[in-house]
């Protein structure tokens, strides 16, 4: 009898591994990976203070706002991916079905000017005049494209 529960529990716990540990290509349950637009742009901003990173995806009035939404929390958000430099958001990307196509500087320097912007003040604590901005640019993998 006690060997019958033993291996239940095992056949289980087993199951609810590969449930909960293999590749979930959707960003949220409203959201998958075929919903999303073939190219995606996200802007990482480093903010060294904390030791991570700030994400932008760049989705006022799209028709994929809700998913490139839902996108952008699950890649910072602490119970989604938890990206905090740019090579966890390189292979975040991928797990979820994006290859990585380039990348380019959002614009020069962020001077720090305004005093009440939280993002200024965090990029000049450590002694800069602020912080670049890079935009990664990323397409969805041959075999989720339509």
């Amino acid at each position: 009898m006690k060997n019958k529960k033993t291996l239940i529990s095992l056949i289980v716990i087993l199951l609810l591994n590969t449930t909960l540990f293999s590749q979930e290509l959707s960003t949220s349950k409203s959201a998958n990976i075929k919903d999303f637009p073939e190219y995606v742009i996200v802007t990482s901003q480093n903010t060294k203070l904390f030791g991570g990173i700030n994400i932008v995806i760049d989705s006022k009035k799209s028709k994929y706002e809700d998913q490139l939404d839902n996108l952008a929390d699950l890649l910072q958000s602490r119970h989604g991916l938890k990206v905090r430099n740019q090579t966890d958001l390189l292979n975040a990307m991928s797990q979820l079905g994006f290859d990585y196509i380039n990348s380019y500087n959002a614009s020069a320097v962020m001077p720090s000017g305004n005093n009440d912007d939280v993002d200024d003040i965090l990029n000049t604590i450590d002694g800069g005049e602020g912080s670049y901005k890079v935009n990664m640019v990323f397409r969805k993998k041959l075999k989720y494209r339509e």
